[in-house]
């Protein structure tokens, strides 16, 4: 599967889950490339914004997105981290 591809599917996947204000998926795969355990599974990373996480605590909200994206990873996805913030959360990263 391609990157462009697979970012397509994550952000439809999770934003049939949850209302998505904001979703950006990063790829590092390049940077494990030359480990000794790289799998050719992609290494993404996403900042995610959504009003579904308030009250959350960050497990729950990571809970959350692992469900909607669950079927793609340890096949497509080797690694994923995650911002999963609120819109305030996130506004008060941008002063």
């Amino acid at each position: 599967m391609k990157l462009e591809e697979l970012q397509n599917i994550i952000s439809k996947k999770i934003s049939d889950a949850i209302t998505v204000e904001s979703i950006n998926v990063y790829d590092y795969t390049a940077q494990h490339e030359n480990h000794a355990t790289f799998d050719g599974n992609f290494h993404l990373s996403m900042t995610l914004v959504s009003p579904d996480f308030e009250g959350m605590s960050l497990i729950e909200r990571h809970q959350l997105v692992y469900k909607a994206v669950d079927e793609y990873m340890h096949v497509e996805i080797h690694a994923l981290t995650m911002k999963t913030l609120t819109p305030q959360e996130y506004k008060n990263t941008q002063q």
